[in-house]
């Protein structure tokens, strides 16, 4: 009887192990865009160099102030634009998002949208899976005010990566604080 039910519970065991992800994504704290934000980063993302990002973004209007990457499996960028902004302003501009990234993007799946408080902030957000260069690619864009403008952050991944990265990009997004 012991050995019936021993397979029942190794069984169980290896169903269980199989679940976990391959390994836990140690968070540290960072503080970036000249002290003014602190958020969560993967332990062991660097900062991307000037020159890989004049590469990545040689085509483009404009570029993120500054990106955590771990080798281009994953990264994290934040880009402090010009665009007047406030508490008040956050919901205004996750509509206006959403109401572009749908036309942008009207093969996009999304996973998620909307408003939330983090840290008592309003921070608006987009979590979808998209084209990119060939590829879909996952991002949880999130957004808020600080210092009066607008701040955008990005989380992007391979799509095959999406279950690996998916939790770790929204504590990244539930650990941002600024001082407004």
């Amino acid at each position: 009887m012991k050995k019936a039910l021993l397979f029942p519970v190794f069984s169980l065991m290896l169903l269980l192990m199989a679940a976990r992800p391959a390994a836990e994504v140690e968070l540290i704290k960072k503080r970036v865009l000249s002290e003014r934000v602190e958020i969560l980063i993967p332990k062991g993302f660097e900062v991307m160099s000037e020159q890989q990002m004049d590469f990545i973004y040689a085509k483009a209007q404009s570029r993120p102030s500054v990106i955590y990457t771990n080798s281009k499996e994953a990264s994290i960028s934040f880009t402090y634009t010009d665009n007047t902004a406030d508490q008040d302003m956050i919901q205004m501009y996750t509509d206006n998002f959403i109401k572009t990234y749908s036309k942008q993007f009207p093969e996009a799946k999304w996973f998620g949208k909307g408003m939330k408080d983090v840290s008592g902030r309003h921070v608006g957000y987009l979590e979808l899976m998209k084209p990119e260069l060939g590829h879909e690619v996952y991002n949880l864009i999130f957004f808020t005010d600080v210092e009066g403008k607008l701040l955008m952050c990005t989380f992007t991944c391979a799509d095959r990566q999406k279950p690996e990265w998916e939790m770790v990009a929204k504590q990244i997004m539930n650990s941002l604080k600024s001082n407004g």
